[in-house]
């Protein structure tokens, strides 16, 4: 993914406390109706045309629709329009048996060519979505993408008949199945494409879909999703309506949109919450929500001092997280929210043996470092960081911590975004504030950052050991032992301190706890199919 500093334990969100009485609040919980508050609403919904972090138009589209796998609360790929797949001898080619009651919201049957439409039409040579590369992994789509091949018939996907669709992909990838999870994989209406073609109206695209919910409605201040009654698990859905909303007249932001009882759910998304309003609703309204983003600092392992790897692991250790504002300090690499075997990742394989801060070791390790480099201190070298946020100030905070622990002199660069990544590129740099968010739900979107082939790796460290365990991961279909050597890269990497994490993103969230079962997915979209009010919040 695209550097960005932004990561879940997936949580159902349990019911506890209350909420103060509102009527409205009732009204919509009599009649399960979620009300989601939105700064301003998304004005494309289409799958292949999810804009890269546009969040709120993925937690729509993830409403609308369903990919022939979906993710239950826990991030594990579960069947979603087929009921079952089976991967050949291969390892690569996989075939998906279709639910015979999938339907879309029209009643009309959905069917395997309709997978291969969409498919196709994502990957129509001159059209750039910012998602595209996630389809990559089928043999033939990029090479068809980018006009190389003219014929999508030799691309590997195949409706084998109404219920069988047949996909081949160009190498052996384990976690495909969560990849098919994604909107770029979603089937869209064909009819409903051709009613849009010429029309400046993007919502047609959506007026027929194949998920929990149908578009209802839409204007420039609401989106109103309707229970889609085709939905072949409707049964399991409870809310019959979903309204994405805007700040009323009396609202200058959807935090206060929320004080003043429109809405029932801000936060996640492209929302941020106005910490001015949180004393004005009741404690267990406020909660925080991990999804899958790492901030971390990154060394530049090609400049002197930095190539030693005493040095890197000194300042690692001298690290002290506690004495910095974070809700969820980070260790390891790889966040929250990503799925590992049985559950996530990060509860099965923890993060706490890596760099807790240990003076007395860093000291000795700084000491050690200097001596090989023939040095008696530390040169001083900076930290480039990006504007906004508080980016600078947690940098400062790092650098103070050097220089009471070990006596190091640092500065702190604050840059464009532009200039940053120029210079990490280029290898201009010898600290980097950076950060990397999920494409997709496996560990293996983190860890493939740092092997030796990977377009995004500009920290100078090359390991073949490490771009051995990735990639034997990566065709691994047993997920305990995926997972196991997922971890022994991980472990790799933070053993030889190319990257000091500091924290794992959370998006605060103010909602009526009388809702359960909607959550923060781990690309920080808001899941809200399988929620519900469990009381009437009179």
């Amino acid at each position: 993914m695209k550097k960005v500093w932004i990561a879940m334990f997936v949580v159902l969100l349990a019911v506890v406390g209350s909420v103060p009485k509102d009527g409205t609040a009732a009204a919509a919980a009599e009649k399960q109706v979620l009300r989601i508050g939105m700064e301003e609403l998304p004005i494309r919904l289409d799958p292949m045309d999810i804009a890269s972090g546009d969040k709120d138009a993925a937690t729509i589209i993830k409403g609308l629709y369903e990919g022939l796998v979906r993710l239950d609360k826990n991030g594990k790929p579960v069947p979603g329009a087929a009921q079952s797949w089976k991967v050949g001898a291969d390892g690569m080619t996989y075939t998906f048996k279709l639910r015979t009651n999938a339907k879309w919201s029209n009643g009309k049957k959905l069917i395997a060519s309709d997978f291969v439409y969409a498919w196709k039409r994502a990957l129509t040579p001159g059209h750039e979505p910012g998602n595209l590369f996630k389809m990559y992994y089928i043999a033939g789509a990029e090479s068809y993408h980018a006009g190389k091949q003219k014929d999508f018939a030799k691309v590997g996907v195949k409706a084998v008949n109404d219920t069988t669709l047949q996909v081949t992909l160009k190498g052996k990838y384990a976690y495909f199945p969560s990849l098919l999870a994604e909107p770029i994989y979603y089937p869209v209406s064909q009819a409903a494409v051709k009613a849009a073609a010429g029309s400046t109206s993007a919502q047609q695209v959506a007026s027929i879909s194949n998920g929990p919910f149908q578009l209802q409605s839409r204007s420039i201040l609401a989106i109103t999703l309707s229970k889609n009654s085709y939905y072949y698990d409707a049964a399991s859905i409870r809310l019959s309506e979903v309204d994405l909303l805007t700040p009323g007249p009396d609202s200058e932001n959807a935090t206060a949109a929320f004080v003043n009882g429109e809405v029932d759910w801000v936060g996640g998304g492209n929302v941020t919450i106005d910490f001015k309003y949180v004393d004005m609703v009741l404690e267990s309204c406020f909660i925080y929500a991990p999804y899958a983003s790492t901030y971390y600092y990154q060394f530049n392992l090609k400049q002197k001092p930095f190539s030693n790897l005493n040095i890197r692991k000194a300042l690692a250790l001298a690290v002290e997280r506690n004495d910095m504002p974070m809700l969820m300090p980070a260790y390891g690499f790889v966040p929250w929210t990503l799925f590992g075997s049985k559950g996530q990742f990060r509860s099965e394989i923890s993060d706490s043996a890596y760099y807790h801060a240990n003076l007395s070791k860093a000291k000795a390790l700084l000491k050690t470092g200097l001596q090989q480099e023939g040095l008696t201190e530390l040169p001083a070298f900076s930290i480039i960081v990006n504007e906004g946020d508080t980016h600078a100030v947690m940098a400062k905070r790092l650098v103070n911590q050097w220089k009471e622990k070990l006596g190091v002199t640092a500065t702190v660069e604050t840059q464009s975004w532009q200039s940053v990544l120029a210079k990490q590129q280029s290898g201009n740099f010898q600290v980097a504030r950076a950060g990397w968010s999920a494409d997709y739900n496996d560990p293996a979107t983190f860890l493939n950052y740092f092997r030796s082939d990977s377009a995004d790796n500009d920290s100078g460290w090359l390991n073949k050991t490490y771009d051995q365990y990735v990639k034997q991961a990566e065709q691994t279909f047993d997920s305990t032992k995926r997972v196991h050597l997922y971890a022994k890269a991980e472990q790799l990497l933070m053993s030889q301190a190319v990257i000091v994490p500091l924290y794992n993103y959370v998006a605060d969230i103010l909602r009526n706890s009388w809702i359960t079962g909607v959550y923060i997915d781990y690309d920080d979209s808001i899941a809200f199919s399988r929620g519900y009010w469990t009381h009437y919040p009179y």
